[in-house]
């Protein structure tokens, strides 16, 4: 008879989702962890394992853990302004007035400060069930604002891609602007001080526009191979070309990014948004590795392009983006998100006489679950560690609670991954495992009070309220006031 495995952890009578090579669903199985690793997963009636703390998942999901592959930690401060905005017509517009209340409160975000906002963030995260994220930082008015973001990242227990990004074009305020060798000096001394096995220090571009000389890319990437950083590039093109024109560029911005040198080595490709048909065939070759927004191709109808990727067999990741995009992180609402605006991004093509995709390469919720995963840990080159529930990589995994009224009836599990897509909340989250210890516990975090989090950024956002016109830019809801025709007592 074999001998008993010793775990740490022993998740027993759970629908185990693995995402492993061969993409294996257990639905009764169990996860065994020690030494932060995943020691053993299969079937319950084959287990052999003794644990030191066992948890009984029966009615629960174990998934493993999720990332999110395009965020902005610091952005917290801009929860709910959507509904300030809306409607949205204009995108460029809409991004230059976005611009000018975050030049206001980045001016007033010192190190402190900016921890504590972040630390809001990031509870929101793990909250959701993630283990890890993306963050591009591009606010340097304040140099040593970023310190106190990553920091509450570091503390968090989440795992980190993180980008410093160099600023210095029109686009930018004047106090956020540096050269290259200055904001390389930074990247760094971030990677010094924060990298780790669980945070990697990216440098960052925030796009072409934000940068005066477009050479600053070249300089940037060859800097980056030099030092053995990777580099990290938001390719967002809101004026859907318009803005190369201006430059007397007639191709597309990968096209652009590849003349200026930066797809020599494989890295991070945010969003890579209005890319033209055969930059698809780029992206893959040069291994750019994208963090798909679907919220973002909501707000200007162009719809996800999901199956150009699945066609060329990459699986992208997903990415909420900061708050100003998208207000909360709930990772479930982000799967199926991404589901609907596929199909916006096909039924616009197929108008355009392009034929439907196969079968193959419309997202379902197996897709999805991939993306949020495995998909998001490929983007932010974590994939080695986390992204699947597989022996000996990291026991980085998430308990969802099905054991609700609205996330039955599975249908004798016929339709779980169904339900956790499409009925799926943030607060069906039970449980997140980083290196096998909970960071989030009976949907509570284990590391920080949350009463105190929220306390202290209400606090933060209200100071720098009293020191700057912020409110003047915020709708006007105050007692004694009219609003959008409603009167607030």
């Amino acid at each position: 008879m074999p001998r008993s495995l010793i775990a740490d952890t022993l998740l027993k009578n759970a629908y185990v989702v693995t995402v492993d090579t061969e993409r294996r669903v257990f639905t009764n199985g169990y996860v065994a962890f020690h030494d932060g690793r995943v020691l053993a997963v299969g079937k319950m009636p084959d287990c052999k394992v003794e644990a030191r703390d066992v948890i009984d998942c029966r009615g629960k999901v174990v998934l493993p853990g999720f990332t999110n592959a395009h965020n902005h930690l610091i952005q917290v401060f801009f929860r709910g302004y959507n509904d300030d905005r809306w409607p949205v017509t204009d995108f460029p517009a809409a991004v230059a007035a976005l611009l000018k209340q975050q030049a206001l409160v980045a001016s007033r975000l010192d190190e402190e400060r900016s921890y504590i906002l972040a630390r809001l963030h990031t509870l929101d995260l793990i909250r959701s069930g993630y283990v890890g994220t993306h963050d591009e930082h591009f606010l340097n008015a304040i140099p040593k604002s970023v310190d106190g973001a990553w920091q509450a990242l570091h503390e968090s227990g989440m795992r980190g891609f993180l980008a410093r990004c160099i600023v210095n074009g029109e686009k930018v305020p004047e106090a956020d602007r540096e050269t290259v060798d200055d904001g390389l000096k930074e990247v760094q001394r971030l990677g010094a001080k924060f990298n780790t096995s669980r945070i990697e220090v990216a440098s960052g571009i925030l796009n072409y526009q934000y940068l005066a000389d477009p050479e600053d890319m070249r300089r940037i990437a060859d800097a980056s191979a030099a030092m053995n950083v990777r580099l990290d590039v938001d390719m967002t093109d809101n004026s859907q070309g318009r803005a190369l024109k201006a430059r007397g560029y007639n191709g597309g911005q990968i096209e652009y990014y590849q003349d200026y040198g930066v797809l020599q080595q494989p890295m991070y490709a945010g969003k890579a948004v209005h890319v033209q048909s055969h930059e698809f065939d780029i992206l893959a070759k040069q291994d750019g590795r994208v963090g798909l927004v679907p919220i973002l191709r909501q707000f200007d109808a162009a719809g996800l392009p999901v199956h150009h990727f699945l066609s060329r067999d990459v699986i992208p990741g997903l990415g909420t983006d900061g708050p100003m995009v998208s207000d909360c992180q709930n990772v479930f609402e982000l799967m199926r998100q991404t589901i609907l605006t596929q199909n916006l991004a096909i039924i616009r093509e197929s108008r355009d006489g392009a034929p439907s995709p196969a079968a193959q390469h419309w997202a379902t919720s197996e897709t999805v679950i991939e993306m949020a995963s495995l998909g998001s840990a490929r983007t932010l080159f974590m994939d080695d560690v986390t992204g699947s529930i597989e022996v000996g990589k990291a026991a980085d995994c998430v308990i969802a609670n099905l054991n609700r009224a609205t996330m039955r009836p599975t249908q004798q599990d016929l339709r779980t991954l169904g339900i956790l897509v499409w009925a799926g909340a943030a607060d069906s989250v039970d449980t997140v495992f980083v290196e096998g210890r909970k960071i989030l516990e009976d949907n509570q975090s284990t590391v920080w009070d949350e009463e105190e989090v929220i306390h202290d950024a209400e606090r933060v956002m209200a100071e720098i309220s009293e020191e700057t016109d912020l409110p003047s830019l915020m709708p006007d809801r105050a007692a004694g006031r009219q609003y959008r025709g409603w009167t607030y007592i």
